[in-house]
Order: C-alpha cells, then sequence, then structure tokens
C-alpha cells in the first residue's frame, strides 16, 4: 500500500510528539544537502569555464590540426600542400609556419631567455589564429623599420623578463642552437637585432612568457631554411571533431595518400594539461561530495531518533498488520524526501546563481592580472545530472539502516516500550 506507507511518513516527518528537535535534524540534513549539491554545480561549473577559455585561447594560438614531415627536415612546396589541405572537407583554414627554440636578450638589464620563435605568414595566419584580438600594444606588424630592422611580436610576460620591453625597444635574437657544434667548437649562433612591433597577452602564461612571432621569410632566414617551413597549422570548423583529422588513419592522412606528413592536433598537443584539469574536476567533486555525506549522516541520526519517538507507534503499525517491509518503506520515504527535497533546493540555487554569474558577470576579476574579467561559467546538464544522482543515492542509502531497525522491532516489546 504505496499510499498508506508515503502518508504515515509525512505525518511522521509533520509531527512530533515529545521532541522538535528531530525536525531540527532533518532540517539540517536537508540544508546540508542543499549546500553540498549547490556548491558542486557552483564549483564544476566555475572550473568548467575556465577549462573552456583556456582551450579557446589554446587554439586560438595554435589552431587546430598541426602538419608536419618527420623524414625530412621540413616541408617543400609548402604552399601547394596547403591549398589541397584547405580542400578538404571540414577544414577552414591553412598557414605555414616556421618554428625554433633559441634565447633572446636585449639592452634593459634584462636577462638572457629562452624562447620559442614561430614565423607566420602574415597573409594567412589570421584564418587559423586568433593572435590579433590578443594584441594589447602595437599591432600584429612585421615591417621593417627604416634602418631595415625586421619587426617582431612577443607575449606580455616575456617583454617583462627582457627588461620591461615595449613597443619601438630592440631585442636581440639567436638563430637555431646547435648544441653539438657550441660545445665541440664553441660555434656561437647567429644573431640579429629586432625591433618589437606589438605585444600580445593570450592569458596562457607559457605562450605568453615564451612566444616570439615574426615574418616566416625572416624566421627561415635565422633557421636557413630559405625553401622550406617547419609545418603547416589548419583550422576546422568544428575544433571538437580534430581528432578525426589527425593521426596516422586521419582525413588528412588518407588526403594526401602516397605522401608522408605527420598531423596532430591540439588535443594531443595539449593532453597532459587537460587530463590534469580533468583531475582536478574529479577531486573537486570528491571533496565536496563530503558535505552531502555529512548531510546523510545527519539523516542517519534524525531517523534513528525518530524511530525511538515512535516505537509505540510502530508496534501498533505491526500488530493492525503492517508488513516489515512496509515499515521501511515509511522510514526510506522519509529519508528520500530529505534527500529530494535538499536537492531541488541546492540544484535551483547552483543553477541560479551560475546563471546570474554567467549573464551579468556579477563578480568581476582585475583583467591586467587575469586573462579575464569575471569568473567564468559554463553548466554542464551531465555535470548536474550526476549531482543530483550522487546526493539522492548517498541519502536513499543512509536511510536503509534506520528503516531496518524500525521494521525489525516486535510489536509486544515496543507496544510496552511506554
Amino acid at each position: 500500500m504505496p499510499g498508506f506507507e508515503l502518508f504515515v511518513a509525512w505525518r511522521y516527518l509533520l509531527t512530533r510528539k515529545k521532541t522538535g528537535f528531530i525536525s531540527l535534524i532533518s532540517m539540517i540534513s536537508i540544508v546540508g544537502v542543499a549546500v553540498g549539491v549547490g556548491a558542486l554545480i557552483i564549483v564544476l561549473s566555475l572550473m568548467n569555464g575556465f577549462t573552456k577559455e583556456l582551450r579557446m585561447r589554446l587554439v586560438g594560438m595554435d589552431g587546430h590540426i598541426w602538419v608536419s614531415n618527420a623524414l625530412e627536415r621540413g616541408i617543400t612546396d609548402y604552399e601547394t600542400l596547403a591549398a589541397r589541405l584547405e580542400k578538404v572537407s571540414g577544414v577552414v583554414g591553412a598557414s605555414p609556419f616556421v618554428s625554433y627554440e633559441t634565447v633572446a636578450t636585449s639592452g634593459q638589464g634584462g636577462k638572457p631567455t629562452a624562447v620559442y620563435v614561430r614565423g607566420v605568414d602574415s597573409r594567412s595566419v589570421n584564418s587559423v589564429s586568433d593572435i590579433g584580438s590578443y594584441i594589447v600594444a602595437g599591432s600584429l606588424d612585421f615591417t621593417p623599420e627604416e634602418e631595415n630592422v625586421p619587426g617582431v611580436v612577443l607575449g606580455d610576460y616575456l617583454a617583462l623578463s627582457l627588461g620591461h620591453v615595449t613597443v619601438g625597444d630592440h631585442i636581440v635574437l639567436f638563430g637555431e642552437v646547435n648544441i653539438e657544434d657550441l660545445m665541440t667548437y664553441g660555434t656561437l649562433p647567429t644573431q640579429m637585432k629586432f625591433r618589437v612591433n606589438g605585444i600580445f597577452s593570450s592569458g596562457y602564461y607559457d605562450y605568453d612568457n615564451s612566444v616570439i612571432l615574426m615574418d616566416i621569410s625572416q624566421a627561415q632566414k635565422m633557421v636557413n631554411l630559405p625553401e622550406r617551413v617547419s609545418g603547416i597549422v589548419l583550422k576546422l570548423d568544428d575544433m571538437f571533431q580534430a581528432n578525426r583529422y589527425a593521426g596516422s588513419d586521419g582525413l588528412i592522412s588518407r588526403e594526401l595518400g602516397e605522401l608522408q606528413y605527420d598531423s596532430m592536433s591540439w588535443i594531443d598537443r595539449n593532453q597532459v594539461l587537460f587530463k590534469w584539469m580533468k583531475l582536478e574536476k574529479w577531486a573537486a567533486f570528491i571533496v565536496l561530495s563530503l558535505i552531502v555525506i555529512v548531510a546523510a549522516f545527519n539523516i542517519v541520526s534524525s531517523q534513528i531518533m525518530l524511530v525511538m519517538d515512535k516505537t509505540r507507534e510502530i508496534g501498533i503499525l505491526k500488530s493492525m498488520g503492517a508488513t516489515k517491509k512496509s515499515i521501511m518503506r515509511i522510514f526510506v520515504y522519509q529519508g528520500a524526501f530529505v534527500g529530494v527535497t535538499g536537492t531541488l533546493i541546492g540544484g535551483f540555487g547552483g543553477f541560479l546563481l551560475t546563471w546570474l554569474q554567467d549573464r551579468y558577470k556579477i563578480i568581476s576579476l582585475p583583467a591586467d592580472i587575469y586573462f579575464i574579467s569575471a569568473l567564468p561559467m559554463d553548466m554542464q546538464i551531465t555535470d548536474i545530472l550526476a549531482i543530483a544522482a550522487v546526493a539522492l543515492l548517498l541519502c536513499w542509502f543512509f536511510s536503509f539502516y534506520p528503516a531496518k531497525r524500525a521494521a525489525e522491532l516486535v510489536p509486544v516489546e515496543a507496544i510496552r516500550s511506554e
């Protein structure tokens, strides 16, 4: 008789014959579940928001697919290859690049700094990168000045490391360092003066503290690759389909056929970073779930006290024909009520606060310190469903022990308990 069991469970929740202390514990349990559920929704949405922002900035600098040639030093006839790759379905942009690692210095008190130089094609780089939107000083311009000093664009943290250089200052860049020649013969790489034409801030420290952009033709001279490039970067219309295109069995390899090229997606290039962020998300989920577990323990204590308070009534119900299963259901329903009520309140509160922050940016951040101006939020329905399921299962599970204890009461002894 589910209706009878629900009616009795509801009556037990609303009326307390001896003391109102049990009701207080039940209310604390509901509040605990609500706080835990709300905190989980807010924190996981915040972590999703930061992950999304970082992901967009990573691909904004890097593109989606990197094509290279591991068998030879660079790619020849790269313009023809780039045009061919642009025709692949789903590819919306292709741009060649030259990259190498070296050392940069300035005459303004900054120490020599290890840098990652990337030569880009100014005609096509905007088709695969959002670097233009990250410029905070100067412009994305590599035009040489009157003294024929070529221009570069570098990250804001790197500018600080080089002695607070700014637009118009000069830095010295070395060519590709050959460790064997340096150690054996003491041969230093070529060096050349450049003018800072722009400073960018992507919000990703590893880029802002190490990357220098220059014209691709100038980078080819620095590494002695006059007719080659290091690779070609591609942009897709759907970044999350990148793994379908990359790899030995991806669409890029099938399109190029006999040509031996390697391709790597942005997911593979940053898999360690995103795995770590996913691990942090799970850690936060587990830690904040402890709030719900504490509330579930309160359910146990309140239900046990309720059984003690209603011992005589339980005995009367059993003497009138109520089965053990019926008595168990009465108290399981009460635990479920606490779980459902707390989950609904916490879910609505967490959803509302997250939506308000996402819509109106109530909590702001200093844009000159962080790469965003407000706390980012990204609610995902799978997270909300998982949180609700965990909260309900915990409350349901922890209500079984007191329900079993109530069901095992002997009717005669229960009636004589008072």
